[in-house]
């Protein structure tokens, strides 16, 4: 049988693998027929050998390493078409850029960009139209009883019942509730939601050996969590899945990791992303764009410090002393937009503060010089911050750094702030920039990075700060 609970996941990355594979070609043919028939510039001709055929499936094999990373394949009875293209579309953009990293490195033979961007699109296109036809295809296997699932559920409230109803709503999933457990007695036999309870809690052994059950799903309220324990016992001895539906650690689930540690279950519960593969391609990324943009924009630089120098006294840079990852202090740099005396005549300015909380904002701040203010537009002034990047200090994307007498000033929640490494730009740069007038609003922005952060919410914000710098939007 093609289509069995074992196989059903090495199929998925198997399809994966050759979708992409096939998309590298593809593309090729694609880009080449552009290139002979049409008056386009997409760059001297390239060659596909079977010297590359290696090189394309260590490629497709990390598109298939992305994509499990993504929990693409874990558990995909509850998956959807929408959740499927999501998490195609996040494995393209990231699979692009290890691409791009890779052939930079290694320096491999010259691929033209044209090349690059017609396969991001093909392999999006190939690996939906494939999720497309093994989502339907396991839609009619199962609705025709193969590979399905028989499912005890454990709980008669309302939050059993909406679990029921939805699966009962998804025939695609593959599941056959064939009845409840109570942990009232006078409920035995009872009729709940057209399905019988067949018993107690305590009944569970019993049951299990009278009926074949693949997985028992737990839906109860959080008061009763503690009285699930016999019923995780009961199933581990007998080898059958377990599922929760719990509001017990709510969004804070996916931070939660459970060790043994000399016989002691130890359980962790992580303030901070924690996935070290997903930390260390964000600090690759870092590296590879800040220097990147160093090197492209060094006559900017120049360009930027010389008007500087020309037009008002002082340094060209400013030295940002801040405090950054675990309330460490470091020294970043800003191309300077205030006059010499900025930091004296602060303390006069203090009553017009237009900002609530420890950080000062002015929409017509007299210290700040006339290219200062053309510079803060479009973010021109951040630059420097490139190298506090490549260095480590900062991030590309991350909550704003605090300066040493603001953090004196934060309340006990804003200090979460500083449990991750501070960036350049954030959801308060995309969402709201200079128009958010009190901190507590910036700081739950940031709070919201923190509980939320993916490399694809990395690569989300990037693309929208784009557009705002550009446009100097909500900037003063």
């Amino acid at each position: 049988m093609l289509w069995r609970p074992t196989y059903h996941r090495r199929i998925a990355q198997l399809a994966d693998g050759l979708s992409t594979a096939t998309s590298f070609v593809l593309a090729y043919f694609i880009w080449n027929w552009i290139r002979v028939n049409t008056d386009l510039g997409v760059g001297p001709e390239i060659q596909i050998s079977w010297n590359d055929l290696w090189k394309i499936i260590v490629l497709s094999v990390i598109w298939v390493v992305i994509l499990a990373k993504l929990n693409a394949y874990t558990y995909q009875r509850f998956t959807s078409l929408s959740r499927e293209f999501s998490q195609v579309l996040k494995t393209t953009v990231l699979g692009v850029l290890i691409f791009f990293a890779v052939f930079f490195l290694f320096r491999f033979q010259y691929v033209p960009r044209t090349y690059i961007i017609i396969f991001a699109v093909v392999n999006f296109g190939c690996l939906a139209s494939e999720k497309i036809l093994l989502f339907r295809m396991a839609k009619i296997i199962r609705k025709k009883g193969i590979n399905r699932k028989k499912m005890l559920v454990v709980g008669t409230g309302n939050k059993a019942l909406q679990f029921v109803k939805t699966v009962e709503e998804n025939i695609g999933w593959g599941l056959d509730i064939i009845g409840f457990l109570s942990d009232y007695k006078y409920e035995r036999n009872k009729d709940v939601g057209g399905k019988k309870v067949l018993g107690t809690f305590l009944d569970l052994d019993r049951i299990l050996q009278q009926k074949i059950i693949d997985e028992v799903f737990i839906c109860v309220s959080d008061k009763e969590i503690g009285k699930t324990k016999e019923i995780l016992e009961t199933c581990e001895r007998e080898g059958v899945q377990v599922r929760f539906n719990s509001n017990f650690f709510g969004y804070l689930a996916k931070r939660v990791s459970i060790d043994y540690i000399y016989g002691l279950p130890i359980i962790s519960y992580h303030t901070t992303p924690n996935d070290e593969w997903a930390l260390y391609l964000k600090r690759l990324i870092d590296i590879f764009i800040s220097g990147f943009l160093l090197l492209l924009l060094l006559p900017l630089f120049v360009l930027i410090a010389s008007v500087i120098k020309l037009t008002s006294k002082g340094p060209v840079l400013y030295d940002w002393n801040v405090v950054g990852l675990d309330k460490k202090p470091f020294k970043s740099w800003k191309f300077r937009t205030m006059v010499q005396n900025a930091e004296q005549l602060k303390e006069k300015l203090m009553e017009d503060n237009e900002m609530e909380g420890p950080v000062f904002k002015m929409k017509d701040d007299p210290r700040i010089t006339k290219l200062g203010r053309f510079l803060r537009k479009f973010s021109l002034d951040e630059l420097p911050q490139l190298w506090s990047v490549l260095k480590g200090d900062m991030s590309l994307v991350g909550p704003r750094p605090a300066g040493p007498h603001e953090l004196q000033r934060y309340e006990s929640w804003q200090r979460r702030k500083l449990s991750i490494r501070p960036g350049i730009t954030c959801i308060w740069q995309v969402k709201g920039r200079n128009k958010i007038n009190d901190f507590d609003e910036w700081a739950k922005l940031d709070m919201q990075y923190i509980d939320n952060w993916s490399i694809w919410l990395d690569i989300k914000i990037l693309l929208l700060t784009i557009p705002v710098v550009i446009t100097g939007r909500g900037a003063s």
